[in-house]
């Protein structure tokens, strides 16, 4: 059973209607109809660090609305992850919209082991020289009871490694100030981003959304680890309210360049 797990999944729904990001809240409410009542308790009681985070969003290169849902742990996948792929085909209803819908097919999915991914990066040849976050939902953050709605690179890497520690406790990761030391060595050198509001229990929630691209520093132990931080949120979701459809991202990173001699 896997410890980290992403789906993907190809929504049929209404005619004339159309998806939008914070339909998440909406989709959280099905997910946890399909979970059912001791699953779903065990979920809250989890608080901050839920195992897991899910989405809609509207993929534009395959012109399709999607329902992503990702797990943090093996139980997680268990009463998560397998539960709906049961319902696959089947008519749901959604009843916030009065909406039928239908889980058509997957159209990605990928696992993989906290281990596991840390091995891929750290056992590596080539050093890793930044990446490319993709910001498909609102991602914010709260401080002092207000929200950040700026890319905050601290509280980025403070956030992600709250929930590997929470969700892996055999290999945490830890050192005194480390969140701050990899925001110095992580530099944002070209970003598209543009504010955002995601609806969730009549209120709203500001963020932003977009893309932005960072280069890496540091020796070779930090270029690795800010990686493998960025590769968890893949799972994981950035920033606040993930459960309910914020923070979801796809980062890709690159090789460092290397140099002519």
């Amino acid at each position: 059973m896997p410890e980290l797990c992403r789906l993907e999944l190809r929504l049929s729904i209404p005619p004339n209607e159309q998806i939008h990001a914070s339909m998440g809240s909406v989709f959280h409410g099905l997910l946890m109809d399909i979970v059912g009542s001791d699953v779903a308790a065990w979920l809250h009681d989890e608080n901050s660090h839920r195992p897991f985070s899910q989405c809609v969003y509207f993929n534009k290169e395959l012109g399709v609305p999607v329902w992503r849902i990702c797990t943090l742990s093996e139980k997680a996948h268990r009463n998560i992850i397998l539960p709906v792929l049961d319902l696959m085909g089947e008519r749901l209803f959604l009843a916030q919209k009065h909406w039928e819908i239908v889980l058509e097919d997957i159209i990605s999915y990928a696992e993989a082991g906290y281990q596991e991914l840390a091995d891929e990066v750290f056992l590596a040849e080539e050093l890793p020289g930044g990446g490319v976050l993709n910001l498909l939902t609102t991602v914010s953050f709260k401080r002092d009871g207000h929200y950040v709605i700026l890319p905050e690179l601290y509280l980025m890497f403070q956030n992600l490694i709250a929930r590997w520690n929470k969700l892996f406790p055999e290999n945490i990761i830890s050192a005194q100030g480390l969140e701050h030391e990899l925001a110095s060595c992580c530099h944002i050198t070209k970003y598209a981003l543009h504010t955002q509001t995601f609806s969730v229990n009549n209120g709203n929630v500001y963020g932003f959304c977009g893309n932005i691209r960072v280069k890496f520093s540091g020796n070779d132990m930090t270029r690795r680890l800010m990686n493998l931080i960025f590769l968890y949120a893949n799972f994981a979701g950035i920033g606040i309210k993930t459960a309910l459809g914020m923070g979801a991202v796809d980062y890709q990173g690159f090789a460092n360049p290397r140099r002519s001699s």
